[in-house]
């Protein structure tokens, strides 16, 4: 654990080696699915039958996935009194959450800690693939193609769910590092949709604690810590400014938000939390 002005940083102990390049995946996908993901399969998710599965879905996923990310990790929220102050606004324009990616039910936290119903997920195309490849679509994943000209199908879907003012979840590390403290590089994708839909980006950022007394004796793994979820406050875009620089102003706000809602003051504070762990490429932990 380190001490940071008033916040602990606590460094779970893992023995993970991860890769070199900071936004390259840690999970191997094992295909489970024969899912072709081409232009037909965007149509199926604006589809009826979808729709009414998904729906039912996400009333068993609120009376079970909630009360099992709170056990397991005992999900403490940080922040919420943020959206109580632009809830009206956020629930009318619709918004845009981004978040470090460091544990497999963040996503089930984001949604239990935020209250405001289910994001739409742009993901890596591949998970669909895996065993639960089904449950990810009902969920809200969006799978991102490899096939440029399927592509575009994927933007035109994203694009449509922005236009009617939806909550979009974008992990804009990329990849998921299990238990990773340092916050790595933001991708861009998330700040331009914000800046060409005029939707504010909402900052997320996961911390962990360390297991004490009943918590430390009943756990579900030996490895998970507990998990704080910091929501910060909403920033919109600068529409002021030329798109390339508002999007890369915006970027490293939102970035620098989740930093510092983890206890991480400085990118030299940030490059020093990195010296804990391990890098080589080649490694792969986690099956789907």
């Amino acid at each position: 654990m380190k001490e940071n002005g008033k916040r602990k940083i606590y460094i779970p102990k893992i023995e993970y080696v991860f890769p070199e390049k900071e936004d390259e995946q840690i999970i191997k996908v094992e295909e489970k699915r024969k899912v072709k993901l081409g232009e037909k399969y965007y149509d199926k998710l604006k589809s009826l039958l979808f729709k009414i599965g998904q729906f039912f879905f996400r009333i068993i996923f609120v009376f079970i996935a909630y009360p099992l990310v709170y056990m397991r990790y005992h999900i403490k929220v940080e922040g919420r009194e943020h959206l109580k102050e632009y809830k009206k606004e956020l629930k009318k324009r619709g918004f845009i959450t981004v978040s470090n990616h460091v544990f497999l039910w963040d996503f089930v936290a984001l949604c239990a800690s935020l209250r405001m119903g289910f994001p739409n997920v742009p993901a890596w195309g591949k998970i669909t693939y895996s065993k639960f490849g089904q449950i990810f679509s009902l969920a809200g994943v969006i799978p991102i193609p490899d096939d440029q000209g399927v592509f575009k199908k994927f933007y035109k879907f994203l694009e449509g769910i922005l236009s009617k003012n939806k909550w979009v979840h974008v992990y804009p590390e990329t990849g998921l590092w299990y238990l990773y403290v340092p916050i790595r590089p933001f991708k861009r994708g998330a700040a331009m949709f914000a800046y060409q839909y005029d939707k504010p980006i909402i900052p997320v950022g996961y911390s962990f604690r360390e297991r004490k007394g009943l918590a430390k004796i009943f756990r579900f793994k030996k490895s998970d810590p507990l998990i704080t979820v910091h929501i910060s406050k909403p920033i919109w875009p600068d529409l002021t400014l030329p798109k390339r620089e508002s999007v890369e102003l915006l970027t490293e706000q939102a970035r620098t938000a989740v930093m510092h809602s983890v206890g991480i003051m400085s990118e030299e504070e940030n490059e020093k939390l990195k010296e804990n762990y391990e890098y080589e490429n080649g490694h792969i932990y986690t099956k789907l």
